[in-house]
């Protein structure tokens, strides 16, 4: 077996999942990861809280394969939200480098082997993400979202929406736990916050201008990220990067009454705008 002891790196795979899992999604997720070229040294699973017997089954039949030379199955007693599952999850990671993963997505299988490969050219990096084609099982129709590549795009598009693609991450394990990890304050936008967070302590950020990962999409994802509560949480996370610096009083009010127009509008719009300025067809 081929391990990720590359330019003397480790790798740990970082994933979550709940109750309302699919098995099927889940077995696709995990096999995309344990088939790897170059597969992690460790997987870290946790289950954020009670699973089914067809979700243990799945994890079951992954937990003794030798693929990848450590998984670690973390059990919460009751669901935690992600934010919290992954960092329990990171308290346990021994890896150099974070490997994000979300339990519904694929892995394109060089994934990992494309990405370590740029960071030992480019040690400088400590968040390496990349594009990703998006899928939907109820439509055949697949999109590449796209985003800035270099440090300097990638700050000035984080000023006005969120550009990476979180379970295409590869993040340096020392970086992330220096800023705490996690935070659960804005609800659905935890990688937004972490991004803006990572970049204030001068964190540096690269995309890879190719697809590595295949998600998935339905059209519940957009109605989630709609509606007054959701809007409230956008408001207070705003507010907290213009104190924090990272938006000026400028941007603070422009963007803030751009994002009060989407979250407010119907979900149907909010997804024709979404693939307007993010995603172009595959």
């Amino acid at each position: 077996m081929t391990t990720v002891a590359v330019g003397n790196y480790r790798v740990s795979a970082l994933m979550s999942t709940y109750a309302r899992e699919k098995p099927d999604w889940l077995a696709e997720a995990l096999e995309s990861v344990f088939a790897q070229t170059l597969p992690p040294d460790q997987l870290v699973l946790v289950l954020d809280g009670p699973i089914s017997d067809e979700l243990t089954a799945v994890i079951t039949r992954y937990q003794n394969d030798r693929r990848i030379r450590s998984v670690d199955i973390i059990a919460l007693p009751s669901n935690r939200g992600l934010a919290n599952a992954l960092n329990a999850g990171l308290e346990c990671c021994t890896g150099d480098w974070i490997m994000r993963m979300d339990s519904d997505d694929r892995c394109h299988l060089d994934r990992l082997a494309i990405q370590m490969s740029f960071i030992c050219s480019n040690p400088t990096v400590d968040v390496l993400s990349a594009w990703c084609e998006e899928f939907s099982d109820e439509s055949p129709e697949r999109r590449i979202k796209f985003a800035p590549t270099e440090h300097d795009a990638i700050v000035s598009a984080m000023r006005w929406r969120n550009v990476i693609t979180h379970p295409t991450n590869l993040i340096r394990t020392e970086t992330l736990r220096n800023i705490g990890g996690y935070r659960s304050d804005f609800g659905m936008l935890e990688d937004y916050d972490l991004y803006v967070r990572l970049l204030n302590a001068k964190a540096r950020f690269h995309v890879l201008p190719r697809s590595l990962l295949m998600r998935r999409v339905n059209a519940a994802v957009y109605q989630r990220r709609g509606g007054w509560s959701y809007f409230q949480r956008e408001l207070r996370f705003r507010l907290f990067c213009y104190r924090s610096g990272f938006l000026n009083a400028r941007l603070f009010l422009t963007t803030t009454l751009a994002y009060a127009l989407f979250r407010l509008m119907s979900g149907s719009l909010r997804r024709e705008l979404y693939r307007f300025v993010r995603v172009r067809q595959a």
